[in-house]
């Protein structure tokens, strides 16, 4: 083998070390943007647990459905319902939404990691959702009231076994087949959808 060669197949080696390494410490150390949303996707969320069957609670969901992503917010206890239906892109931890029943656009900074030790009990996860004028929200959610996008019916209706003070505000969450397509790319201004 040439002295060529051999440089070549040493400088080969340390590039792909390199880049092994790179890659490596990125998602260890500096990729927090996709590590800080890892549970905002198909888990609910909420402010508190209900206390009981007239209590509101503040609740939020982002689910990455067959049909599309949309979401819902609002606030609701099992005798009165208040759910604001939007469609949503999540870039990093920009939260970009479309609120089509007013026609109106949100953006807000999200944040989820786990804090079983910090939230109140029963909660084993944080979300802080943050809006351009720097007020913010704080919501819960247990590792185990996630929404399986293929079957949102089931999931819901798990959660609710598990936490039935919650079955007014999930109810009809489950069905998204009547959402259509928006392309929020196309979107020219996202103001900020007074939602907290």
């Amino acid at each position: 083998m040439s002295k060529t060669q051999s440089k070549l197949i040493a400088l080969a080696l340390v590039g792909a070390c390199s880049f092994g390494v790179w890659k490596a410490a990125d998602a260890l150390f500096f990729s927090d943007e996709a590590q800080g949303t890892k549970h905002a996707v198909n888990q609910v969320w909420i402010d508190h647990v209900p206390t009981d069957d007239r209590d509101m609670i503040t609740h939020f969901v982002l689910v990455d459905h067959r049909d599309g992503q949309f979401g819902a917010i609002g606030r609701s206890s099992q005798w009165r319902i208040g759910v604001e239906v939007f469609r949503w892109q999540l870039q990093g931890s920009d939260l970009r939404m479309y609120f089509p029943q007013e026609r109106a656009r949100g953006e807000v900074k999200v944040e989820t990691w786990e804090c079983e030790k910090e939230a109140p009990a029963p909660f084993q996860l944080c979300m802080k959702l943050t809006n351009k004028n720097g007020r913010s929200m704080t919501l819960y959610s247990r590792k185990d009231w996630e929404i399986d996008p293929q079957d949102v019916n089931d999931s819901i209706e798990d959660i609710t076994d598990d936490e039935p003070l919650l079955g007014g505000m999930l109810q009809g969450l489950g069905s998204g087949d009547q959402l259509g397509e928006f392309d929020l790319e196309a979107a020219s201004a996202w103001d900020l959808k007074e939602s907290f």
